[in-house]
């Protein structure tokens, strides 16, 4: 499993254990939630260093409210696989008021041979 940092509880980068459990959880809460603990707990990282260490797999980020959500340089890694069935299966423990980045990291080409993949088990034979 790709997981790295348990997502269902305080210690995904939240500073208490009532991070997540109600639903006012956002940038300003106080309830613990990662926006209010990751980095003070050191879990963000800059992402191009994060790429360099997993060339070719797919990376999932939580995004700290200091980025900017659409490009941001830095993270925190929450999990990283070569197989997007795990990755994706991963981002379904990600709490709801969390910003996630998720992509390939890798070349186009190898990008491209994913998608044909998909392709190929989607196709319909008549």
């Amino acid at each position: 499993m790709p997981i790295m940092i348990n997502l269902t509880s305080a210690g995904h980068g939240g500073t208490s254990l009532s991070c997540g459990t109600h639903g006012g959880c956002g940038v300003d809460c106080d309830c613990g939630c990662p926006y209010t603990g990751m980095e003070e707990k050191g879990n963000v990282e800059l992402i191009a260093d994060v790429e360099r260490r997993y060339p070719n797999e797919w990376l999932v980020f939580v995004i700290p409210p200091s980025e900017d959500d659409f490009a941001p340089e830095r993270g925190m890694l929450v999990a990283h696989s070569t197989d997007d069935a795990e990755v994706f299966e991963a981002i379904t423990r990600i709490t709801h008021n969390q910003v996630v980045h998720v992509y390939f990291n890798g070349t186009f080409d190898a990008y491209q041979k994913w998608m044909d993949a998909g392709m190929e088990v989607g196709k319909v034979e008549g």
